[in-house]
């Protein structure tokens, strides 16, 4: 009887100081590696790229200068924009965006089709970029970013 108390107390003692493996493997599966892209900028109009965009829409965006606490960050949700030829392109009507500022925007996106068969259904794209002379550079994110 006391062996039995023991193994127990040592398999709970190591689950909670491991974690529970079934759970990991789930939210890997649920939150997925963001894709880092590319942003580019055409007039007024700033575009981030979308790669497989396939049926996915837009349901939250998030554009923030980088280095910005979590709490003062700008976002919407379900904003109206749409992915065209594997693009968000947020208009100046939109988001100003101010010259000789790095940016981050991160868009998180949801795929009807893709919810029919599995629970994990949502995906995110980040770009870091600053903008300069009229065009976006492409800014290497740091890792406490993604």
């Amino acid at each position: 009887m006391i062996f039995l108390l023991r193994f127990s107390m040592l398999f709970a003692s190591l689950l909670l100081l491991t974690g529970c493996p079934v759970i990991e493997r789930d939210v890997d599966l649920r939150y997925p590696a963001p894709d880092i892209t590319a942003a580019t900028k055409v007039n007024d109009t700033l575009c981030v790229a979308v790669p497989n965009a396939s049926d996915f829409q837009i349901r939250m965006i998030m554009i923030y200068p980088r280095h910005v606490p979590p709490k003062e960050r700008w976002y919407q949700e379900n904003p109206g924009l749409t992915i065209t030829d594997g693009q968000v392109c947020i208009p100046s009507s939109f988001y100003k965006f101010d010259q000789r500022l790095e940016y981050v925007v991160q868009v998180i996106l949801w795929s009807n089709k893709k919810a029919q068969w599995t629970k994990y259904a949502g995906r995110q794209v980040i770009s870091a970029f600053d903008i300069e002379n009229g065009h976006a550079y492409r800014v290497v994110l740091e890792e406490r970013e993604l």
